[in-house]
């Protein structure tokens, strides 16, 4: 039995375990980035409904502001840390948040910084320039103990759904093995990290498609995606992700080459194409 998620921007397949009984430890304490955590976050971007971000529950018109903030100084500790990003937060919602989302990680030096996207209610009085600079200035009030400075803080607009993907690829999509995750970098000192990511306010998901799908369809299925991927590679001109696309289904190992499965930033529309095609229903569109 071959399993399938279609998220609304994103594919998950593979093949469960023959045998799942093995017990569940208790949730400890969080030591950085795990690949748990990476697929939580992934799922739930994946599942955002983008043309819902610009307007809030009561059809108030929104602004999105992707965010980069950072610090000279690392706190001693994680608790400390976090406490700084709560505190920002708390100003922004006083501005008006509807909902955000946002990372932590690491630059090579382990010092910890916070990526973010923050949606606020814009008037037609609103100079949207000073708002961002506005909010910036909140992080530089919560920070100053750490030595920060305007000049090392990054903001833009997120203008529409193509703002929010490109935030995406860029702040949140990010794997587990990526330097700004990597243990590695975790601050010294730092006994536990606390969370990783989160988000807060109103966020219109769309819950993912589960199917089963049998061996011939999974492994034509794989190689579809293969196919596909590399083309968007090639048309992007990402030299590294075409490098990766063409090798993403390479193994040398059969037992273990036969139940490798993929994760895919692919739009659902797309996948239930290439579904159609694996199961032989369907034709690739040119």
């Amino acid at each position: 039995m071959r399993t399938l998620k279609l998220y609304l921007h994103g594919a998950t397949m593979g093949t469960p375990p023959s045998q799942n009984s093995h017990s569940r430890s208790k949730r400890g304490e969080v030591g950085g980035w795990s690949s748990s955590a990476t697929r939580r976050n992934i799922a739930f971007l994946r599942s955002v409904e983008p043309d819902s971000l610009d307007y809030s529950p009561n059809q108030d018109l929104l602004v999105g502001f992707a965010i980069t903030l950072t610090l000279r100084d690392c706190p001693p500790t994680s608790e400390i840390w976090h406490t700084l990003r709560r505190k920002f937060i708390k100003r922004i919602e006083r501005m008006g948040l509807v909902r955000s989302h946002w990372v932590t990680e690491w630059q090579r030096r382990g010092v910890p910084h916070l990526h973010g996207a923050f949606w606020l209610p814009v008037s037609s009085n609103q100079d949207i320039p000073l708002t961002t600079a506005t909010i910036i200035s909140h992080w530089l009030a919560v920070a100053a103990p750490y030595g920060v400075s305007y000049r090392a803080q990054h903001s833009s607009l997120i203008h529409d759904a193509v703002g929010w993907f490109q935030y995406v690829a860029k702040h949140a999509a990010r794997g587990v093995k990526h330097y700004q995750r990597s243990s590695e970098n975790i601050p010294e000192g730092w006994k536990k990290t606390g969370r990783m990511w989160g988000y807060t306010g109103d966020w219109h998901t769309r819950d993912p498609i589960n199917l089963v799908i049998g061996d011939d369809v999974y492994y034509r299925l794989r190689r579809l995606v293969r196919s596909w991927r590399v083309a968007d590679a090639r048309s992007s001109g990402d030299a590294y992700r075409l490098k990766t696309a063409r090798s993403m289904l390479t193994c040398h190992n059969r037992s273990l080459s036969d139940v490798r499965g993929i994760s895919e930033w692919i739009g659902q529309d797309k996948m239930l194409t290439l579904l159609d095609v694996a199961k032989g229903t369907g034709v690739v569109e040119s």
